[in-house]
């Protein structure tokens, strides 16, 4: 690795640390419930909606202005020219249509977050929120804040209107300037949201007009003793944004891309002052990996207790039963039940639990016990315990898949002496299959004896109780029990977050720049995959490649994928052997690349290993020129190059 590749390495490994400590910063809140998300037009596109600049398009062709004029303006222009009606028709018409999934809304519905601020005006995030099951509460004008829906667990507040309201959506000049008179209380909530809670801003860009007003509301809110940090998601400007298709407009083009990054570094700098600070990222799909990496987080605390007892016989609890009574009258069983819930409470985990007979009351006995369990009084869908009661319900199954998704860890507790017994399977038993399915901590509880027993005895079998489970074995008393339990549910914790973020780091920084191998597909394939496999393997590259994964036959359809392909690519590597231009799918890709302005990066390959003649070079090299209209481009050898060992280099130069 050079100098220059070892800076580049070190200046992202500090962006993606910063970048994770911000995120950790924003779990740490989410989990005291203080966060809520501030969401722009960015966040819609994947559902298939414009942004702002977009939406005016047709609007600013039609009126013949500048495309780079302010877009309140615009609007304003328009509304002047054709009246209100125009406008209104052309948000009517935009938001429609039908919504296309979205991955990053999905996850934000799925996060502990009970505000959602916006300036859209489509309702994909109030749907996405109640397709996980929360009634949410829609706030679009100044009379929605009369009513509130007691049953609601969450609210979208929609600062700028909703699509079946175009009259009253904020859009013009004129809508901004009469904003504090017609919006007033949006406003005013805002600032003092802006100075209690932490904010994640997800879809906006770094010229956003919207932003500007976020940014006026936090400076006139800001009290430096006050005022929480916030987030906000901003993609990086890039050179690959740019388009120069002829020679003299490169020099144009890259001061362009250079003015752009300066303005962004001023505003993220200037941002900083309202106590904005930015995540950057190169990619909108690392958005989607950062808000999982928030879930994955945020569940890590989250404990499922599977446990119940045969109401039918009269010591339901077994052999770890004592007879002695406490004070209290709790035997040794409920004791130990009452001991675990408040442990887990203390040390900062959440309690799932379907509420099983001699289970579950003890456990939530215990929860109330607890100084950190925030009840006060209140119903039990807080923060720190989570009832689903299974009885008198139809769909038993779909309630335990869901309470176990949500959990990281899950522990069995006592269960039924015939478990197993001619086909009986028992709640917990049946808990226990679900879980197997997914990714979960299972710490079945051998000393209670009964289920619990038996899941433990199956897994110790199959080799699957990890290390830390050692205790299991051991015969303990209660107080010692519920400390060991504790202990591993805090270090597996610990292992599953560094994980985590170790995940992330590798998903996001192996993920940047696309690249697509044209060559024979018949005669070079073998070769193809070398150089894929190389690139894949090496841990430490910025790639992901693109290559034909099985043979397309029809012409349409191949140059469809072609097509489709080279979109999201920035390099193409050419593998050339005697015969590839020849190709005219080669040719069609080669086409592609140079008037799509990729990198390229052409290969020659000689199956034998042995090397082109003289003469059989000059005439590959002879026929390239002639393809790329005289262009002075590089080309590698694979075998005399050490390609195997080269290939990362050799991008990073195209780079």
């Amino acid at each position: 690795m050079n100098y220059i590749e070892r800076l580049d390495k070190e200046k992202l490994a500090q962006i993606m640390e910063q970048n994770i400590s911000y995120l950790d910063c924003v779990a740490e809140q989410m989990k005291q419930g203080y966060v809520s998300v501030f969401t722009g037009a960015g966040l819609s596109i994947e559902s298939g909606y414009v942004d702002w600049k977009r939406l005016l398009e047709p609007i600013r062709k039609q009126m013949r202005l500048d495309a780079n004029m302010d877009l309140t303006e615009l609007a304003q222009y328009y509304k002047n020219q054709y009246g209100r009606q125009g406008l209104n028709d052309v948000v009517f018409n935009e938001f429609a249509k039908m919504p296309k999934s979205n991955d990053n809304v999905s996850w934000l519905a799925k996060l502990p977050i009970k505000e959602f601020w916006t300036t859209n005006y489509d309702d994909v995030l109030e749907r996405t929120i109640e397709k996980q099951g929360r009634v949410v509460e829609t706030i679009i004008n100044q009379e929605s804040f009369k009513y509130h829906d007691p049953q609601r667990d969450a609210v979208v507040y929609k600062m700028h209107g909703d699509k079946k309201y175009p009259d009253d959506v904020v859009l013009t000049r004129e809508d901004y300037q009469r904003y504090d008179e017609s919006r007033q209380l949006f406003t005013k909530l805002l600032s003092v949201e802006l100075v209690s809670r932490t904010f994640l801003f997800i879809g906006f860009s770094f010229n956003d007009p919207n932003l500007e007003r976020i940014l006026s509301i936090a400076k006139n809110s800001l009290n430096s003793r006050t005022m929480p940090r916030h987030y906000c998601f901003m993609r990086k400007v890039q050179i690959t944004d740019y388009d120069a298709n002829q020679e003299n407009q490169v020099k144009d083009v890259f001061e362009k891309y250079l003015q752009d990054k300066n303005y962004q570094e001023l505003r993220i700098k200037d941002m900083a002052n309202y106590g904005i600070y930015t995540i950057l990222i190169d990619d909108f799909k690392q958005i989607t990996l950062m808000l999982e990496y928030l879930y994955n987080k945020h569940i890590a605390d989250n404990v499922f207790v599977s446990g119940g007892i045969d109401p039918e016989i009269e010591n339901g609890y077994g052999t770890f039963d004592q007879e002695r009574r406490d004070e209290k009258g709790l035997s040794y069983a409920e004791r130990f039940l009452t001991d675990l819930g408040k442990a887990l409470i203390d040390e900062g985990f959440r309690v799932y639990t379907a509420f099983g007979v001699g289970v579950g009351n003890y456990i939530l006995s215990g929860v109330l016990k607890s100084p950190k369990n925030d009840l006060h009084n209140s119903n039990l869908t807080n923060s720190k315990i989570h009832i689903s009661s299974l009885i008198d319900k139809d769909d038993k199954d779909g309630i335990r898949k869901e309470l176990i998704n949500k959990c990281n860890s899950i522990i069995f507790l006592f269960g039924h002496a015939n478990e197993g017994q001619d086909g009986y399977k028992s709640g917990i038993w049946q808990e226990y299959e679900i879980a197997q399915k997914s990714d979960k901590f299972l710490v079945p509880i051998r000393q209670t004896g009964l289920s619990a027993e038996k899941i433990y005895s199956e897994l110790k079998r199959d080799g699957k109780l990890p290390e830390i489970l050692a205790f299991l074995e051991e015969d303990c008393d209660r107080k010692d029990l519920v400390s060991k339990i504790i202990n591993a549910l805090k270090e597996y914790r610990e292992e599953r977050e560094k994980k985590l973020k170790e995940k992330l780091f590798a998903d996001i920084t192996r993920h940047e720049t696309g690249v697509f191998i044209s060559y024979r597909y018949d005669a070079d394939n073998d070769i193809a995959k070398k150089i894929v496999e190389k690139i894949n393997n090496d841990k430490s590259n910025s790639y992901i490649v693109k290559v034909e994964s099985k043979k397309i036959k029809k012409e349409k359809k191949i140059k469809h994928w072609i097509d489709k392909t080279m979109k999201t690519t920035r390099i193409t590597v050419l593998l050339l052997s005697k015969e590839t231009l020849e190709s005219k799918y080669v040719s069609y890709e080669l086409e592609k690349s140079l008037s799509g302005g990729k990198l390229l990066l052409p290969i020659m390959i000689d199956r034998g290993g042995k090397g082109f003649s003289e003469d059989e070079e000059k005439a590959i090299l002879c026929k390239l020129k002639g393809r790329i209209s005289g262009q002075d481009i590089e080309v590698k050898k694979w075998y005399e190059g050490e390609g195997e060992k080269n290939i990362i280099n050799w991008l990073n130069e195209m780079l």
